[in-house]
C-alpha cells in the first residue's frame, strides 16, 4: 500500500497543478524576502527618524563616521569589502554603521561558527585504519612530498586538514551529459550508503531517474542522505517536498532554509556539490541536479550548458566524507557518532600523482579557495588556463594575475558570452576590459553558457571544484574541490579546455566600448559594491 503523501506528491505531476505549486513556492520565497526587507526598512525608518534633531543627528553622524572610518581602516581585512561599507555611510551613516555591527556580532553566525569549529575536530581525528600509523612510513611519505614541486601549497593544505593522498583512481568529465551515467551507476554500486550534497535540487526528469534508483536502494537497505540549500533548491526545500521524501525512506535536509527573519548567516550558502557513495567513491564539479546542467529537457535557458566533473576512488574520499558530516550535523540537535561511516579499508589503485580534496566556508576565517587559486596563478610558468561563470574578484586576484601576463605567462580566461544574472554580467565585463588591456586572453565562451571552475597551469597542477571567481563563492559560501598534482586527470583538464576554446571568440582591446551603454552603465555603477554579489 503506498503512503498518502507519496500519492499526493504524485498527483502533482499534472501540468496545470505542478505549474501551481512551483508558483506558490516561489511565491513564498518572494514573502519571505519581503518580510526581511519590511525588517530592514523599519530600522532604517527608525534611525533616519533621528533627523528630526538636526544639530544632534550630523554632529552625532560626523562623529560616528569619523570613528567608523577610523576603525575600518585599521581593520584587517580586504579593502573592497571596506569600501563597500564606507560608500553607503557617507550617504545615510546611523543607518549603514548600526547595519554593519548588526552583520558582524550576529549571534546566530557566532554559534554556527563554534559549533562548525566543533564539528571539524570531530571529523578531522577520524582515521582510516588503511591510513598508515607507523612513524617510519609517515616520515618516508613526508620526505617525498617533500620533493614535489608544488610541496609547500601541500604542506599549507594539510596544516589546514586537507591531506594529500596517492593511489586514487581519478576521472574527469568535460560535461554533466557525460558523467550522468556514471553518477547512476555509482548509486547501483552503493551496499552502505549513499550522500548526496548539492547547492540546487531541480525536481525534474533528471532529479526523477535519480530519486527512482535511490527508492530502489533503500528498499535495499542502503542509507540515503540529502542536503540540499534552502535558497538555491527553493522547491526541494519545502516541507511538502521534504515529507515526500522521508515517506520514501530517505533522510534529507535542508541547509539554512529561508525564512521572513533577518539574519546574516542566511548569506551563507551551502553552495557544494557532492555525491559520495560507501565512503569509497565521490563525485563532485561545477554540476547540480537539474536538467540544464546536464543537457535535458525541452525547457532551456541556454542553447548548451557547459560544465565539468570529477569522481574519485580511495583515501582521499575521506574528505568528502568529513565535509559532508560536518555540514549533515550543522544544525542538528545532537551531534551523532560518526565512526559507522568510515571505511574500514581503502582500496589503493597504482595511478600517479596526488589528488587533495578541500573544503572553504565563511566561518573558518581562512580564505583556502582563494589562497590555492593564487598559488596556482603565481607559480604558473608557461600557461596559465581559467574557466568561471562569473568574475569579480578583489584587487589582490586582479593584480596577481595581470603579474603573471606580465613576466611572460600565457593567461587565459573562458567566461560565458551571454549572462545568467545580469548584474554580475555587467560587473564582469569591467574586470574582463581590464584584463584584455593587460595582455590577458579572455575567450567568450559562444556555444551556450559555461559554468565550469577550473584552474590548471603548466600541465603539472589543475583544480574542479564549485568554486566561481566572485565574493560569493570566495569568501561567503560553503565551498570544495580538489586539488590534482602530477596527475593524468591534468592532462584531461586541459584536452577538455583545448576543446571549448573551438567555441569561443576571443575577446579584443575596444570590444568593452562596443557594448550597449546600460550595461556598461549597471557595470560601472555596481562595481563598488560586487563584495555583496
Amino acid at each position: 500500500m503506498k503512503n498518502k503523501n507519496t500519492k499526493k506528491f504524485i498527483d502533482i505531476k499534472d501540468k496545470k497543478r505542478l505549474k501551481i505549486f512551483y508558483r506558490s513556492v516561489y511565491s513564498r520565497l518572494i514573502i519571505n524576502f519581503l518580510f526581511i526587507a519590511i525588517q530592514i526598512f523599519v530600522m532604517a525608518l527608525f534611525v533616519l527618524r533621528l533627523e528630526k534633531y538636526l544639530e544632534l543627528y550630523f554632529g552625532l553622524s560626523l562623529v560616528l563616521s569619523a570613528s567608523f572610518m577610523i576603525y575600518m581602516v585599521n581593520k584587517n581585512g580586504r579593502n573592497e569589502f571596506k569600501l563597500a561599507w564606507i560608500i553607503p555611510m557617507i550617504f545615510v551613516p546611523l543607518f549603514s554603521i548600526a547595519a554593519y555591527f548588526m552583520y558582524h556580532t550576529n549571534r546566530g553566525s557566532i554559534r554556527v561558527s563554534k559549533k562548525l569549529t566543533m564539528l571539524r575536530e570531530k571529523t578531522q581525528i577520524l582515521i582510516p585504519e588503511s591510513l598508515t600509523s607507523s612513524l617510519e612510513s609517515q616520515t618516508h611519505y613526508v620526505n617525498e612530498l617533500s620533493k614535489n614541486h608544488a610541496s609547500d601549497l601541500i604542506y599549507y593544505l594539510t596544516n589546514n586538514f586537507f591531506f594529500p593522498y596517492a593511489n586514487c583512481e581519478v576521472k574527469y568529465f568535460s560535461s554533466g551529459e557525460e558523467v550522468f551515467p556514471h553518477m547512476l551507476d555509482a548509486i547501483r554500486s552503493a551496499k552502505k550508503y549513499i550522500f548526496l550534497e548539492y547547492f540546487i535540487i531541480e525536481p525534474d526528469s533528471s532529479w526523477n531517474e535519480i530519486f527512482n534508483v535511490l527508492k530502489e536502494k533503500v528498499h535495499e537497505g542502503v542509507e540515503v542522505r540529502i542536503l540540499c540549500d534552502g535558497l538555491g533548491s527553493p522547491v526541494f526545500s519545502t516541507s511538502y517536498y521534504q515529507k515526500y521524501l522521508k515517506a520514501n525512506g530517505i533522510k534529507s535536509r535542508v541547509f539554512i532554509p529561508v525564512i521572513p527573519v533577518f539574519s546574516t548567516h542566511l548569506n551563507n550558502r551551502d553552495h557544494r556539490k557532492m555525491l559520495i557513495v560507501d565512503g569509497q567513491l565521490a563525485f563532485t564539479g561545477g554540476l547540480n541536479l537539474s536538467n540544464e546542467y546536464f543537457n535535458r529537457g525541452n525547457k532551456k535557458r541556454f542553447a548548451y550548458w557547459k560544465d565539468n566533473a570529477v569522481q574519485i576512488q580511495g583515501q582521499a574520499v575521506h574528505t568528502f566524507l568529513q565535509l559532508f558530516l560536518q555540514n549533515w550535523n550543522l544544525f542538528a540537535k545532537e551531534i551523532e557518532d560518526f565512526t559507522p561511516y568510515l571505511p574500514p579499508s581503502y582500496k589503493t589503485y597504482d595511478s600517479k600523482g596526488i589528488t587533495i580534496p578541500y573544503g572553504d566556508d565563511f566561518f573558518n576565517n581562512k580564505d583556502i579557495a582563494e589562497d590555492i587559486y593564487l598559488y596556482i596563478i603565481n607559480n604558473a610558468k608557461k600557461y596559465l588556463m581559467i574557466t568561471t561563470p562569473y568574475i569579480l574578484v578583489d584587487n589582490h586576484l586582479q593584480e596577481d594575475l595581470i603579474f603573471a601576463a606580465a613576466r611572460g605567462v600565457e593567461v587565459s580566461i573562458i567566461v560565458p558570452a551571454i549572462p545568467d544574472h545580469l548584474i554580475t554580467f555587467c560587473i564582469g565585463k569591467t574586470f574582463l576590459e581590464t584584463f584584455v588591456n593587460k595582455g590577458i586572453k579572455v575567450y567568450l565562451y559562444q556555444k551556450g553558457f559555461i559554468h565550469a571552475k577550473t584552474f590548471i597551469s603548466d600541465n603539472q597542477i589543475a583544480t574542479v571544484g564549485s568554486v566561481n571567481l566572485d565574493y560569493r563563492s570566495l569568501y561567503h559560501h560553503f565551498e570544495n574541490g580538489v586539488v590534482f598534482i602530477d596527475s593524468p586527470l591534468v592532462d584531461s583538464v586541459k584536452n577538455d579546455l583545448d576543446q571549448t576554446l573551438k567555441d569561443c571568440i576571443q575577446m579584443q582591446p575596444g570590444d568593452y566600448k562596443k557594448i550597449k551603454p546600460h550595461i556598461r552603465f549597471i557595470g560601472r555603477l555596481f562595481r563598488i559594491f560586487a563584495p555583496l554579489f
